[in-house]
């Protein structure tokens, strides 16, 4: 099958795009910067194209011939907002995917696969959830057939969370936690969102037109998460939870950079709960996550 994968060098999009690739489909990644994916080792046989799915014109005719798409598009500094550069949600996760859902209806693709997030809502006040949850609608309405994956917490390497309390736990004694509330969340392998984006090809029927969430096996608070990376890791460090509020007020002068590390909005991005039902994951698809001791073994142990 010819599979173009939007966003196809980002922590997820990658990931998806290999698997593919291993699977035997022939995958051409759709993105601004086309000369990356040659640099990329996951991505080796892969086609590039040039497009950037918040400007439609620069998408005609970049789907021509291809079987299915995938969007798995992230903007620049995500999860972190930069609105004055048009770095938001909703230009990317929104309006990006609905260009892109234009696109494949004009060049005839059958099939689309969205990623997603857990907490997709068009009337969710929080910008993240709203524009992903608009985006679905967007694409349940496109007479496209479509899967839609939901993923919790992902982590791996090279994700813009786990992998930065990891550097931190190499060189301090602390370990900041954000929140002193019990956030529950299901980190999952993003080996096994890729997985599950591949299966939903080989399943050609049963899979599609259906919402798929997917989570780790394990519903766990983030106290729970770093002192899991911090065991595998062999390294003891001193938690130190850090009131949100402070965080967001620590984090409020950081908006006046080009591209902030953290701000004010991130921190409650970062907070939030992940909470899913893998069960239809696991029917359909039979894709069971790893548990996170395992999928950090696998990166974080020599």
């Amino acid at each position: 099958m010819k599979i173009v994968v939007a966003g196809g060098t980002g922590f997820l999009g990658r990931a998806v795009a290999g698997s593919l690739l291993d699977s035997g489909h022939a995958v051409t990644v759709l993105t601004r910067n086309p000369d990356r994916v040659s640099a990329i080792p996951r991505l080796a046989g892969a086609n590039a194209t040039r497009g950037d799915v918040t400007d439609a014109s620069t998408l005609r005719g970049t789907l021509a011939g291809a079987d299915a798409v995938v969007c798995a598009v992230q903007f620049p500094n995500h999860p972190i907002e930069v609105e004055r550069r048009g770095l938001t949600y909703d230009r990317f996760d929104r309006l990006g995917t609905e260009n892109l859902i234009g696109e494949a209806q004009a060049s005839g693709v059958e099939r689309f696969l969205y990623l997603s997030g857990a907490g997709a809502d068009p009337a969710s006040d929080k910008v993240w959830y709203r524009a992903k949850g608009r985006a679905e609608e967007s694409l349940r309405r496109s007479g496209l057939r479509y899967v839609i994956l939901r993923p919790s917490w992902a982590y791996g390497p090279g994700d813009q969370a786990l992998s930065k309390f990891a550097s931190i736990a190499r060189f301090s004694p602390l370990l900041p936690q954000l929140g002193l509330r019990p956030q529950r969340i299901q980190p999952v392998h993003v080996d096994d969102v890729a997985l599950s984006a591949r299966r939903s090809f080989e399943q050609t029927e049963d899979a599609w037109d259906k919402t798929f969430e997917i989570g780790g096996p394990e519903v766990m608070t983030m106290n729970e998460v770093l002192h899991t990376l911090l065991d595998v890791m062999g390294l003891r460090r001193l938690v130190v939870p850090v009131p949100t509020a402070l965080a967001k007020l620590g984090t409020a002068p950081l908006k006046l950079l080009p591209s902030p590390p953290m701000t004010p909005q991130g921190i409650e991005f970062a907070v939030q709960d992940g909470v899913v039902d893998t069960s239809l994951l696991e029917e359909v698809l039979e894709v069971h996550p790893v548990p996170l001791r395992v999928g950090l073994e696998r990166y974080l142990v020599p």
